[in-house]
């Protein structure tokens, strides 16, 4: 590193550039250091440079078939080489050493964004004429953050419902745009954001797939019965006024069992006027409504 950089992560792991099939043997030990200009990995063999501006893809915990064996830990990275091709290099280090790793590499590699953003876009279901506004991108260890001239809002992980990618543009940009979904003071609002960089918007919904995927695990383990399900469904359609007991065909005993499960998983709360979702309750009901006819 150069004297006016600053090493934001410096740890020893094992690499293996550009894996394929059958042709690894032994990953190479080397000391991963990474500014927030650029990723150097040196081992006995070879080094790698590269700026991260060249970084066109992150994928976290899916190393290559004949490296899964090997690697508990991986953050492979893809980074535009010589003659505009893409390699990539696959790094492992202990799952607390990745992990942090992961975080400060999208913290480097989006901070500083610029964007256009429209939030919000939806309240519930209805449009609002919010304006479309510049902002700044921040990511931390739990969300993103988006900064005006005059506020910043933040979107944590943890209330993030789904998000897509929609190929139009809002304000000046003339790339596509993420639409992201989130539980918003107990309402689902939509905000669009689309990126001046069609790589950093690229990136963008790869930090998000890669969070969103491990809120989707932890839903995933959430036994429910068939009664509890409908109580759940029944709480999104109806915003939580409804006579839980009919939804059961006037079985109120069994309602209120369903109603005190749906508690204790924490995928619905008390709200304001009534019973309403929790995120993972949304999410749960997103994987479950197509199941589900109340």
């Amino acid at each position: 590193m150069s004297g006016d950089e600053r090493a934001v992560a410096d740890f020893v792991g094992r690499f293996v550039r550009n894996p394929s099939a059958g042709s690894i043997e032994h990953p190479e030990t080397g000391r991963i250091v990474m500014s927030q200009k650029r990723l150097v990995i040196a081992g006995d063999d070879e080094k790698l440079t590269t700026p991260l501006s060249n970084v066109v893809d992150v994928v976290v915990g899916n190393a290559p078939p004949d490296l899964r064996d090997m690697f508990d830990s991986a953050v492979t990275v893809g980074y535009r080489a010589d003659g505009d091709g893409v390699e990539t290099v696959v790094i492992e280090g202990g799952s607390e050493t990745i992990e942090r790793f992961r975080t400060v590499l999208f913290r480097c590699l989006l901070g500083g964004t610029k964007a256009y953003i429209r939030h919000p876009a939806q309240v519930g279901g209805r449009v609002t004429d919010t304006p479309i506004k510049k902002a700044k991108l921040s990511i931390s260890s739990d969300g993103v953050a988006f900064k005006t001239g005059t506020a910043t809002f933040r979107i944590a992980i943890e209330n993030v419902i789904g998000f897509e990618r929609a190929d139009r543009s809002i304000g000046g940009g003339d790339g596509p745009t993420l639409l992201i979904r989130h539980a918003d003071d107990g309402e689902v609002t939509t905000s669009l954001v689309s990126p001046l960089s069609t790589r950093r918007l690229n990136i963008l919904g790869r930090y998000l797939r890669i969070e969103y995927g491990t809120l989707l695990s932890d839903v995933a383990e959430i036994d429910l019965s068939e009664s509890e399900t409908r109580l759940l469904v029944a709480v999104y359609a109806t915003g939580g006024d409804i006579d839980f007991a009919s939804v059961l065909d006037g079985d109120a005993a069994r309602a209120t069992n369903a109603v005190n499960a749906l508690r204790e998983k924490e995928l619905i709360e008390d709200g304001p006027t009534g019973l309403s979702l929790t995120t993972h309750g949304q999410v749960m009901v997103n994987q479950r409504l197509e199941d589900v006819n109340v």
